[in-house]
């Protein structure tokens, strides 16, 4: 599954974000189960809300991850997203 271009993604119903202060990271929690998630994946997942294209997310990640390449970035961002909406985790 590629992400189109047009999509803005954002959580699927099931799945909310949750920052876990014992383990002092984010969290990607949906029934049964949870997904760890580093520091530049909250990162992504803060930024689907539904209203932000793909391009948007990484401009806005491009601007506080300026040493990255935009279109490493860019690949980055979508392989994340397609694993975790295969998961289906967003919509």
């Amino acid at each position: 599954m590629s992400t189109d271009d047009g999509w803005r993604p954002r959580l699927a119903v099931r799945a909310r974000l949750k920052f876990d202060p014992v383990a002092k990271q984010e969290l990607l929690l949906f029934p049964e189960a949870a997904l760890a998630l580093n520091e530049t994946g909250a990162a992504i997942v803060r930024l689907c809300d539904g209203a932000r294209s793909i391009n948007e997310i990484v401009d806005l990640l491009s601007k506080n991850y300026g040493n990255t390449e935009r279109k490493a970035l860019r690949r980055e961002v979508t392989d994340f997203l397609d694993t975790i909406r295969a998961r289906g985790l967003l919509q």
